[in-house]
């Protein structure tokens, strides 16, 4: 193995470790949504995202095209997640209501989006854990499953710079103020037919196999059974890749 693969594979690795103790879980339950509420919260006035008290759950969590996650890392709550599949006939998001005159013209042309929103994490694990990859690895994951056009992004300033660097997004729209939200946003989208491979590629731990998307994004009518955890399945799929490469 030369030295560019295997420092490939030690930064893999590094990540890849982490997602063993990963667990995916749809949130359909309300004590589930009420701990989920919670976590929000928490974490949204840790970072001065917004001030509200109690739980921080929307009427929109229970829309049909959001899909609400916890994220488990050795069975503790660590963060959370809800995507939107926005279509022509389903203009439901954040993205949305603060971008509509952006989006339509979009949507009217057919083009379909995920937006991610309502993304928190525990303050108390940020320093320990690569949040952001962990918990955006679900919209990359949607992204794939639903064939959307463009992943959306939401953000404030701050965020700018990651985006461009891990998706390849580019801003659409410039910041705008938005009710209960402390910090204009600006909106980005990466182009998902031209970013995903190179994304997968160059972070194997955001890749996953069509069964696991399956159980995360599937309608429950459409399983035999919605699975209590959903488990990574990236590095499975890491591992494939080398043995192919080490074997060429």
């Amino acid at each position: 193995m030369d030295q560019a693969l295997r420092s490939r594979v030690e930064w893999a690795e590094k990540y890849l470790s982490i997602m063993d103790d990963i667990e995916y879980r749809r949130v359909e339950s309300a004590e589930d949504l009420e701990e989920v509420g919670r976590l929000r919260a928490l974490s949204y006035r840790t970072h001065n995202v917004m001030d509200r008290d109690g739980p921080i759950i929307d009427e929109i969590d229970f829309h049909s095209h959001a899909h609400v996650f916890a994220i488990y890392y050795r069975e503790r709550l660590i963060s959370t997640i809800r995507l939107h599949h926005l279509v022509g006939e389903h203009r439901h998001g954040t993205a949305y209501d603060i971008f509509s005159d952006v989006l339509d013209p979009l949507l009217d042309q057919g083009m379909t989006f995920i937006d991610p929103v309502r993304h928190a994490s525990d303050p108390e694990t940020m320093g320990e854990l690569p949040m952001p990859y962990i918990t955006l690895r679900l919209a990359t994951m949607a992204s794939k499953y639903f064939e959307v056009n463009y992943c959306l992004a939401s953000i404030r300033q701050a965020h700018h710079a990651f985006y461009r660097r891990t998706f390849g997004a580019t801003q659409i729209a410039e910041a705008r103020a938005h009710e209960g939200i402390c910090d204009p946003n600006s909106l980005f989208a990466s182009n998902i037919a031209l970013m995903y491979d190179r994304v997968v590629q160059r972070y194997p731990f955001f890749n996953s196999e069509p069964r696991e998307r399956e159980k995360l994004f599937a309608p429950a009518a459409a399983l035999k059974s919605v699975p209590l955890t959903i488990r990574p399945t990236a590095r499975r799929l890491f591992e494939t890749e080398l043995a192919r490469t080490v074997a060429a």
